[in-house]
């Protein structure tokens, strides 16, 4: 069964969204952050090799939808989340390996840290938007009003999950019924305490250095 009309449209905005916060996030963290150019050069890199690989599968994904084939366009969807959820993650590590932002400034230290969690919440809504069709029965339960059947979840139900799960390391109403979801989750919390943890070293060192 080929996805409808606005699954297709949710997957290209989940795609473009995800890539523009990529690039606006790599960008802040990269300005804002003091690190070697080894490093710089690295996470250039990185982001440069993410934008090739987002015109290669959006061109995939474009003719994919052409053909009605439900399968692939999922799949190569996931493959992009692969390739944004390695950004994200080099990005973190990126954060991690330097306790100090341009100028010491609080502010620049709040900046990377916001990028940083707007990456994660981008990256693991297309993470939980793509498991809920691609695993059997879904991946979540969500809540119905009395009486009614329980609604049909779109792209806000996603990044409302992926929000909590950040806000609150865990969902709120929703029923996660997957393990590998599970899994998927556990590690949208890890980060989400590096980041964290990157944000109270920080403040804690610029405190020394004040």
């Amino acid at each position: 069964m080929p996805l409808s009309l606005k699954e297709n449209l949710e997957i290209i905005a989940g795609m473009v969204a995800i890539f523009v916060l990529d690039v606006v996030a790599g960008a802040e963290i990269s300005y804002g952050s003091v690190f070697s150019s080894s490093a710089s050069q690295t996470i250039g890199i990185i982001n440069d090799i993410g934008a090739v690989i987002f015109v290669i599968i959006t061109v995939l994904t474009i003719i994919a939808i052409l053909i009605n084939r439900r399968s692939v366009v999922l799949r190569i969807f996931v493959l992009y989340l692969i390739v944004a959820t390695v950004q994200t993650v080099a990005n973190i590590a990126a954060l991690l390996v330097t306790t100090h932002v341009r100028n010491d400034n609080y502010l620049w230290g709040l900046f990377d840290i916001g990028a940083a969690y707007l990456m994660i919440v981008s990256v693991f809504t297309g993470w939980y938007w793509v498991s809920d069709r691609l695993i059997k029965n879904g991946a979540f339960v969500f809540p119905a009003r009395d009486n009614q059947e329980p609604p049909q979840p779109n792209l806000i139900d996603y990044l409302f999950i992926a929000f909590n799960t950040n806000a609150t390391f865990g969902p709120t109403s929703e029923s996660v019924v997957s393990r590998r979801v599970k899994l998927i989750m556990m590690s949208q919390t890890t980060m989400s305490l590096v980041i964290l943890l990157v944000l109270v070293a920080r403040i804690i060192g610029l405190q020394r250095t004040g």
